[in-house]
């Protein structure tokens, strides 16, 4: 059974894995040999109704994703009381728009949203590549604020790139939640991060577990520009002696793993774009922590060139 988790100081109860629709929205990820990136919308809404039944029951999705939220209001509206629905204000390069100006920028945003979703609130509205200076503006606070009070949203949160904005982020005293990249090669937010969350209560949305794709078999077509991120995926096959289908289940079960060393999650995204990604994902969680000597192996892992850990610096799409 898919256990639940409190989203910090929202007091959500959200599943341990988390369904993240930009893959039903656009195309994303490493290329899948022998087919498309991106589902037709009836796989896409076999893969949500699946999502469901499994017991996921946070949607992850964003004005920036394509399709994705104009495909889930279509699928979902039915069964709309059965999941906790976050979204995202595009603010890329948004930095220095006027006061006023940026106010009613994020207006129009959620107001898109809901529209496109099909509901009349959503649960979680997070700034999208919420980065330090935006996280500066009180003006975005100020108007997801008083669209909380209006009753379109519940909870303000922020999807993050960098350690610097992850704690911009918590630190605002203004985000309930934070999204960031966590996995088993970039584990950063353990140095810091984590622990300043966990001290104020802020949720954790873990992305990126499988580094768009690298913890899978598709690590053997990274270009050679990412060698060193190549490198590191073998090393670790071979210290714990694995093949290559093994690699999405450790990345999952090391990012939900609780113990005294390792600091809490909350909830895991797994960007699917087909039900049997889903599936698996569900069952690595159900299967529980790694082995010690597992994770010893892979706390000897280490990759210093940040660039390697950001996808968003990849010379591919």
């Amino acid at each position: 059974m898919l256990k639940r988790r409190r989203l910090g100081r929202t007091n959500l109860e959200v599943s341990e894995i988390s369904l993240g629709t930009v893959e039903i929205g656009l195309d994303y990820g490493l290329p899948k040999p022998g087919r498309e990136r991106r589902p037709d919308e009836a796989e896409a809404a076999r893969l949500l109704h699946r999502a469901l039944d499994l017991g996921i029951n946070y949607i992850d999705t964003a004005r920036a994703y394509g399709d994705s939220e104009a495909i889930i209001g279509r699928t979902l509206g039915s069964r709309r009381g059965e999941f906790v629905l976050a979204s995202k204000v595009p603010l890329h390069e948004r930095e220095t728009l006027p006061g006023a100006e940026l106010q009613e920028y994020c207006r129009r945003s959620v107001a898109a949203s809901l529209q496109a979703l099909r509901t009349d609130v959503i649960d979680v509205m997070m700034l999208h590549s919420g980065s330090p200076a935006i996280l500066e503006r009180e003006e975005v606070f100020n108007a997801l604020e008083e669209l909380r009070q209006a009753g379109s949203i519940r909870y303000i949160g922020a999807s993050v790139y960098g350690m610097e904005s992850a704690s911009k982020a918590i630190e605002s005293g203004r985000c309930d939640c934070i999204q960031l990249a966590y996995s088993l090669l970039d584990r950063r937010p353990e140095q810091r991060v984590l622990r300043q969350a966990s001290e104020v209560d802020v949720g954790i949305v873990a992305r990126s577990v499988l580094l768009k794709g690298a913890l899978t078999y598709r690590y053997r077509d990274l270009p050679d520009e990412l060698a060193p991120l190549r490198s590191a995926i073998e090393g670790l096959k071979n210290s714990i002696d694995c093949d290559d289908e093994a690699l999405p289940e450790l990345a999952y079960r090391w990012a939900l793993n609780v113990s005294p060393n390792q600091l809490l999650i909350h909830t895991a995204l797994v960007g699917a774009s087909s039900v049997s990604e889903v599936e698996a994902a569900v069952r690595f969680a159900e299967s529980g922590p790694l082995p010690g000597e597992v994770i010893s192996a892979i706390e000897q892992v280490a990759i210093e060139d940040e660039n390697i850990l950001n996808p968003g610096t990849w010379p591919i799409a």
